[in-house]
């Protein structure tokens, strides 16, 4: 950290006024990038008691942002075209990354692609202006570079740590709603519903509360419409939602298939299991605190109280001598 604050300086030694504003800067992103991922959850409530206003008139839309559009979808044709034609398995997981984050579009590969240069860039720029502002004349060349290097990294980056913030938000909105869509299966299984109407039905009534997984429900009615078999419809699910809960609810049917069990009896079993998995989940979360609790205490509060308890010794024994 002390090499770090070091190399800030180098940028403007006659003033350290720079160097206190990036670290008020850095500060201030690291306490709001907390209050930003967590707002999925803080509108959780809101969320489920969403109400419909009802159609809203479209309005025509403007010649010059109509122009702007087209050019943008062909920017990102473009780009989604060069990088599936360099490294398509790259594109690939990418792809299924951007879906699993929630984004279905098929130009979000190319439009992740514009984002990243246009970070890259950004970023760059930033850094080199910067420079000509708040640098020194007595930097050298090679702190300068290496700072707006280094911002371009960061930029090229961060919307690879954006995405998988994103993944890691679906995916907890996928485990706490697919809990009530198994209680909704079993009110269908039970209402003599089959399996196809039964997720039909569910996916329009979790489009509230759960948008996301009411989406990705649809899919699997419409894969299901155009020929596909349950089981591979559900695997499809499965992985689009990055959950092994789906694969064992596939699993789960295919045996109750073979078997001849009851399937309603088997989904109340499956939706009681996982919701004991997700107590168990919170429970560790909460017995884990204290753990985490003792760095801070231990790096922030400990030397403060130290400090308080020694100095005074320290002060005595000096004016003693």
């Amino acid at each position: 950290m002390q090499g770090f604050i070091e190399f800030l300086a180098s940028l403007a030694p006659t003033s350290l006024v720079p160097v206190a504003i990036l670290l008020l800067v850095v500060g201030a992103v690291a306490v709001a990038w907390p209050m930003v991922t967590a707002k999925g959850d803080r509108n959780e409530v809101k969320r489920r008691l969403k109400v419909d206003d009802g159609p809203v008139a479209a309005k025509p839309e403007p010649v010059q942002k109509k122009n702007a559009r087209i050019v943008r979808e062909k920017a990102v044709k473009r780009a989604q075209e060069f990088y599936a034609k360099s490294d398509p398995e790259n594109v690939a997981r990418l792809r299924m990354k951007l879906i699993q984050a929630g984004y279905m579009e098929p130009r979000a590969v190319g439009m992740f692609f514009l984002v990243r240069f246009a970070a890259l860039v950004g970023s760059a720029i930033g850094a080199f202006v910067m420079n000509q502002w708040l640098g020194s004349p007595d930097s050298t060349m090679a702190s300068r570079w290496a700072f707006v290097i280094l911002s371009g990294v960061a930029g090229y980056f961060l919307p690879g740590l954006v995405l998988t913030q994103k993944v890691g938000e679906k995916r907890r909105e996928y485990r706490n709603g697919f809990p009530d869509f198994m209680d909704l299966m079993i009110v269908c299984s039970d209402a003599g519903m089959s399996m196809e109407a039964g997720i039909e039905r569910v996916s329009k009534e979790l489009a509230k509360t759960y948008p996301a997984l009411s989406q990705n429900l649809q899919l699997v009615s419409l894969e299901l419409r155009a020929g596909r078999s349950l089981d591979d419809a559900l695997k499809a699910l499965a992985d689009r939602l990055s959950l092994d809960e789906v694969r064992s609810f596939a699993t789960l049917l295919q045996q109750s298939k073979e078997l001849g069990t009851s399937l309603s009896g088997a989904l109340r079993v499956f939706s009681d299991e996982m919701r004991h998995k997700r107590m168990s989940l919170a429970e560790e979360k909460a017995h884990a605190l204290p753990a985490k609790m003792s760095v801070p205490v231990t790096v922030c509060i400990l030397p403060v109280v130290l400090m308080i308890a020694i100095i005074p010794i320290i002060v005595k024994m000096t004016m003693a001598h």
